[in-house]
């Protein structure tokens, strides 16, 4: 069964259930489609997608992924702050789509790097 909205464009926000969600990793390019109360990182695994995780709690910036398009909400994270939305950035394991996105997956070293440079606080490993 296709999920709903599996062939909307990325533009398309319209479908009250979800979102279209565009994922790039390791060269690889995926679409797939996102409950509004699903973090993206459960999205991507629903769809046999494994990116990179650790603690599945916005705390230790594995997930870490840069966004193209769209936005997500990180409310539920336990460490992400206004100025890695404002850099682009996203916690998969905690993002819940407001819209449909684009995003590569991977970012963990580019992620450290931006919080090293603004002050924030960059977990040890």
């Amino acid at each position: 069964m296709t999920p709903p909205g599996a062939g909307t464009s990325p533009s398309d926000t319209r479908n009250p259930e979800g979102f279209t969600i565009r994922i790039e990793f390791e060269g690889a390019v995926h679409t797939i489609f996102a409950h509004r109360n699903e973090t993206l990182l459960d999205a991507a695994a629903r769809n046999g997608i494994f990116l990179p995780r650790t603690c599945c709690q916005g705390w230790c910036t594995t997930c870490a992924a840069r966004v193209v398009q769209g936005t997500a909400d990180h409310s539920e994270a336990k460490r992400f702050y206004a100025a890695d939305a404002a850099a682009g950035f996203s916690l998969l394991c905690s993002a819940r789509p407001l819209s449909d996105m684009s995003v590569v997956a991977g970012r963990h070293a580019d992620f450290r790097e931006h919080r090293i440079r603004n002050g924030l606080p960059v977990p040890r490993g």
